[in-house]
């Protein structure tokens, strides 16, 4: 740390995984509370812990995005209007966020995805950051294939199966052929669908998390295990 600080490097200070969103390109977001620790900025929350005051600024209901688990994320773009800096990104694609001596470096790595079918369970990782957790129904009698697989490129906001009575199937993101991942009114904790990998719509509504965050071509491995 000494050395950090004789030398004035703008590279000292933590590492963050940063997240991003395809609905949202070119964005880099990541939770306010790890931005907030080394930035040691003043915050104001309401009675429900919502931060409404970053740094003296306003921050408007609903500008923050958040995880399913309610987490709130902040963007670099927000962070540069509440004051700090930003820098533009190195040879590693790398940002540093405040200034020499306060501040901390955001790294953007790939996503990728794991879909467990015999935990009944979807991890959604960016570098090192568990991003999106939950709980999912696959196709009975085996119809979900193992494999590997990438997202896209068709997705939509709502889809209507062709196969099966134009069931709605909202949040739709595709991995392979017929096979989508999307959100569905009944996910029990166990294999249930045609074949897709059905995503709860409560409890945060991973379902519409996952298609926002998700960028067509994230690796889509499907497994036994």
């Amino acid at each position: 740390m000494l050395a950090c600080l004789l030398m004035v490097s703008p590279t000292c200070g933590a590492t963050i995984d940063a997240i991003t969103f395809a609905a949202e390109p070119g964005k880099l977001f990541l939770p306010a509370n790890e931005a907030l620790d080394e930035l040691k900025w003043p915050v104001g929350r309401d009675e429900t812990g919502r931060i409404f005051l970053l740094n003296e600024l306003e921050v408007r209901t609903g500008t923050l995005r958040t995880l399913t688990d309610g987490t709130e994320l902040v963007s670099t773009d927000l962070l540069t209007e509440a004051g700090a800096q930003v820098s533009l990104p190195d040879e590693e694609g790398r940002v540093r966020i405040g200034g020499w001596f306060r501040g901390f470096m955001l790294k953007v790595e790939a996503q990728r995805v794991v879909v467990s079918l015999k935990r009944q369970l979807l991890q959604g990782w960016q570098g090192d950051r568990l991003v999106v957790q939950t709980h999912i129904s696959s196709g009975r009698d085996g119809r979900t294939p193992a494999g590997e697989f990438r997202a896209g490129p068709f997705r939509t906001a709502m889809h209507y199966s062709t196969l099966y009575h134009n069931a709605p199937m909202p949040w739709s993101v595709q991995i392979n052929g017929n096979i989508f991942i999307h959100g569905f009114t009944s996910v029990p904790n166990y294999p249930a669908s045609h074949g897709c990998i059905r995503v709860p719509l409560t409890d945060g509504n991973p379902a519409k998390f996952f298609f926002e965050w998700v960028l067509n071509g994230t690796p889509v491995s499907v497994t036994k295990d």
